[in-house]
C-alpha cells in the first residue's frame, strides 16, 4: 500500500512541478530557473507545514502512514528538484554566468530554509 501511495503521490508532485516550471517560463521567461526556485522553495514550505501537522507520534498521527508517504517521499519528493538545481547552477558555471549561479545557490538555500521555518511555524500553530 506504501509503494502505491508514493508512486500516486509522484505522479502528482510531477504533474504539478512541470505545471509551474510552465507557468514561470512564460510569465518570468528562461533567463532564470524560477520554476526550479519556485517548487523548491513551495516544497520546503511544505514539507514544514506537513511535519507538524501529521502528528508526531502512531497515537496522535492525524493521517494513515501510507498518507504521510504520498504526500512526502511522493508528491513533494517529485515537486522539488534539486538534481535539477544543481545541473542548471552547473550550467551557468560553465556558460561563465558565475553571477547566476550564485544567486540561484543563495536564493535556493535561503528561501528554502526560511520556507521551513514559515511552514514549521504555521504547521506548528494549526497542529
Amino acid at each position: 500500500m506504501n509503494v502505491l501511495a508514493i508512486a500516486i503521490g509522484g505522479a502528482l508532485g510531477a504533474v504539478c512541478r512541470h505545471g509551474v516550471n510552465v507557468a514561470c517560463k512564460a510569465w518570468l521567461g528562461v533567463n532564470f530557473a524560477y520554476g526550479t526556485l519556485a517548487v523548491n522553495v513551495l516544497g520546503c514550505f511544505l514539507l514544514g507545514l506537513l511535519i507538524p501537522l501529521s502528528g508526531t507520534t502512531p497515537s496522535n498521527a492525524r493521517w494513515s502512514p501510507a498518507m504521510h508517504s504520498a504526500l512526502t517521499i511522493g508528491f513533494l519528493g517529485a515537486l522539488t528538484t534539486f538534481s535539477t538545481f544543481g545541473f542548471e547552477t552547473a550550467s551557468h558555471m560553465e556558460n561563465a554566468q558565475h553571477h547566476l549561479a550564485a544567486t540561484n545557490v543563495a536564493l535556493n538555500l535561503v528561501l528554502g530554509v526560511a520556507a521551513v521555518f514559515a511552514g514549521l511555524i504555521l504547521g506548528r500553530h494549526f497542529g
